[in-house]
């Protein structure tokens, strides 16, 4: 029988030593060897020490062998290149008899330089992505907040149209109107892609299909709501009445339509319907033209919706592009996914239509108490955005005016002159938007502190409060796009598909164990449960829609903050260079000069946008900076500990067999198992079976008893290790 490869090369190994002072046979370039590059060197052991051995102390720390460029220093920079080191590893690198005290000054001290070049880094990869400097560099971001500005205005006018011509007063936001609350929200849509009279009455002429409409027909069977059926019927026989015979008088005895007038048509009675594609994969690098101008090539495009950056995508986008509903959608998805961009694939697929339009929340928030905290709550969104976008006496202030009110606490309520807060006040009794101070509760006793109260409570609706509350929720929904009982603000809306395309309003009375009825049948629920459900939403609206965190002095300068005067000087540092004696160039221009005051002289003269450019550089920094929601890199997280093999994989070390994928505590971001030879491998193989010693001291102490390792030693290689 053949010899296998191994015996071979051990053979080969016998020989070894005869060999050993041809190093041109036996080593190739440094750190390798030229003939037996995957097998087993010609030479003794005692020529390859460097390689640890398994019975090594030192094998016990599986600290990586350092390579000769590692001991080179490194800069500063690479001491903060990677995720946050623990306090742990960060002992690991500082002196022995370091004190606990300058052990965490220096923790301390090494986490804000840490995140300040690690916000410096990510500020300098991602400034020059469209999505980025749209948020935070001041000429583009000035573009998008005017374009937003000029959208809430346009929405401002159709709300006070359909305020005017009586549309808002024909339903409340029940679930029991879903039919009245989508014609409205159509209407809205009608009038914001500039529909005419005719149009609209061609919209509300259609037959409604909805899931919302025949979940109501369903809960209408026992009679509820009957009354505002009948009524949205007679509505809508109204409507239709005038269409049918215009459409009969427009056509001619013996009259042969031709495509253009059904096409006409078409577009008349779908104006507030789309299509639209949605594209998961959008470079970071890509802009908005270079999209646009692809979904352009396509019939019927309208419009197109790209997110910020997602960084747990890399930062990568996604977008909605738009079409007119007569389109063929699918073959404008294939002519999509059949180009790419900058050859990145927008994986486009057909979004599809909102099925349900109307949603509810909790049928509670009709009771009395819990209306009256919403309007509270309303009034209070409606004076914060009209302040932050600009509305009615906000308009007359700056941005940083406006910022520094909304920072500072003043009232915005009583300031306001939004004449939708003086109708509401004419609405409900002075006193139900009153607010009072927690201290002035405590000390009027109005504070519970479980204290004992009524087991039951009766459900009661306010219509006076409910039906401002309804006026103020809408009015968010169409001017500024929030939906406030789902405390949701859809801030692109009017660059998706949907312009007004779903509203949450109050759902039917709840039902439990824990609600019942009285005597006279009116419904009854406990005081906790109506609490529980304000403190909730309270809580959610506040999160959602009014808080906003703000980054202070302090650490703005500890993160880096800049200074626009400073960062001038510093270019035209930069760009003066003393090359001899009374000789001096800028390398900006390529021109030399007698002394550095007269480079200061041609760069202020000659190259003031790029000075500017400097300044603005700054401030888009700054900028970045000021958000305590900005975007950063995420940080990979370690892999959890694998379990202790007791077969001597590992000898009950835990997580000591576990190493670093880059080696050092610098980063790489994830953790793999070493392999039984010690070096860095991904294991997915289950532990396995019980294995030998080879002479190291306690690492497979577990298993079962060992013999004696066979011995190799040669007569004719005495010296070989055994």
């Amino acid at each position: 029988m053949m010899d296998s490869d191994d015996d071979v090369d051990r053979r080969r190994d016998k020989f070894a030593r005869e060999r050993r002072d041809d190093d041109s046979y036996r080593r190739g370039p440094p750190g390798g060897y030229q003939r037996y590059d995957n097998k087993r060197p010609g030479g003794r052991r005692d020529d390859y020490q460097f390689k640890r051995s398994r019975g090594d102390d030192a094998d016990d720390s599986f600290d990586p062998v350092p390579r000769a460029a590692d001991d080179a220093e490194a800069s500063a920079e690479d001491v903060f290149v990677g995720p946050l080191l623990t306090f742990k590893k960060f002992l690991g690198k500082q002196e022995d008899d370091i004190s606990e005290e300058d052990a965490i000054k220096k923790y301390n001290e090494y986490k804000v330089e840490h995140k300040r070049h690690q916000l410096e880094r990510f500020f300098r990869i991602h400034k020059e992505e469209e999505w980025f400097r749209q948020k935070y560099k001041p000429d583009d971001a000035k573009k998008v907040k005017d374009a937003l500005l000029g959208h809430i205005q346009r929405r401002l006018e159709v709300f006070n149209e359909l305020k005017e011509n009586g549309s808002l007063d024909g339903f409340t936001l029940d679930y029991g109107s879903a039919e009245a609350i989508i014609r409205m929200m159509d209407s809205v849509v009608v009038k914001l892609e500039n529909g005419t009279e005719e149009e609209l009455k061609a919209v509300l002429s259609q037959k409604l299909e909805d899931e919302s409409l025949a979940d109501v027909k369903k809960e209408n069977n026992n009679g509820v709501g009957a009354v505002t059926e009948t009524k949205e019927e007679e509505v809508k026989e109204e409507v239709t009445a005038e269409p049918e015979e215009s459409a009969k008088d427009e056509v001619e005895e013996g009259a042969i339509e031709d495509g253009s007038e059904k096409k006409s048509a078409a577009d008349k009675v779908n104006i507030h319907k789309t299509c639209s594609v949605f594209l998961r994969n959008i470079s970071p690098g890509l802009t908005y033209e270079e999209v646009e101008g692809l979904c352009k090539r396509s019939p019927g495009f309208l419009r197109l919706a790209l997110t910020d950056g997602i960084a747990e995508r890399k930062f990568y986008r996604r977008g909605w592009a738009t079409f007119k509903r007569e389109v063929n959608i699918k073959e404008i998805c294939w002519a999509l996914n059949a180009h790419k961009v900058r050859d990145t694939d927008l994986n486009a697929i057909i979004n599809r239509d909102i099925t349900r339009r109307v949603r509810t929340t909790n049928g509670i928030a009709a009771h009395k108490q819990v209306a009256v905290n919403d309007l509270k709550l309303v009034v209070k969104l409606v004076a914060l955005y009209d302040k932050k976008v600009g509305l009615f006496n906000a308009a007359e202030e700056s941005e940083t005016d406006r910022e520094k009110d909304i920072r500072m606490g003043v009232d915005l309520v009583a300031a306001s002159t939004n004449p939708l807060l003086k109708e509401v006040r004419s609405l409900v009794p002075s006193d139900i938007l009153e607010d009072i101070s927690e201290e002035e509760a405590e000390l009027l006793g109005m504070s519970n502190n479980g204290e004992a109260q009524s087991d039951k409570v009766r459900f009661e609706r306010d219509d006076a409060v409910l039906k401002a509350l309804d006026l103020l929720i809408v009015y968010l929904r169409i001017v500024h796009s929030i939906d406030f009982y789902n405390h949701g603000h859809y801030s692109q809306e009017d660059a998706m598909p949907n312009r007004c395309g779903l509203i949450h309003v109050r759902g039917q009375p709840p039902s439990g164990a824990s609600i019942s009825t009285d005597d006279d049948g009116t419904l009854v629920v406990p005081p906790k449960f109506v609490n529980d459900f304000i403190s909730g939403f309270n809580s959610r609206i506040d999160k959602g829609l009014i808080e906003k965190q703000y980054v202070s002095e302090d650490e703005l300068e500890k993160m880096g903050k800049k200074d626009g005067e400073k960062a001038v000087e510093e270019f035209i540092v930069k760009n003066t260079v003393e090359l001899a004696k009374d000789k001096w160039l800028c390398p900006l221009s390529g021109k030399k000069f007698k002394g550095p005051e007269f480079i200061r002289k041609h760069l202020q003269s000659k190259h003031e946008d790029k000075l500017e450019e400097a300044k603005l550089e700054a401030d888009f920094f700054n900028n970045y900076l000021s958000d305590a929601q900005r975007p950063v890199d995420v940080e990979p997280k370690p892999l959890p500990p694998r379990e202790e093999h007791r077969g001597g994989y590992g000898g009950g070390r835990g997580d000591e067999d576990r190493a670093p994928i880059n080696g050092g505590g610098g980063g790489g971001g994830g953790y793999r198992e070493r392999n039984s030879f010690g070096g860095n491998s991904y294991d997915r193989r289950g532990p396995p079976p019980p294995r030998l010693s080879f002479g190291g001291r306690g690492r497979y102490d577990d298993g079962p008893a060992r013999r004696q390792p066979v011995s190799y030693r040669d007569l004719d290689a005495p010296d070989d290790i055994p």
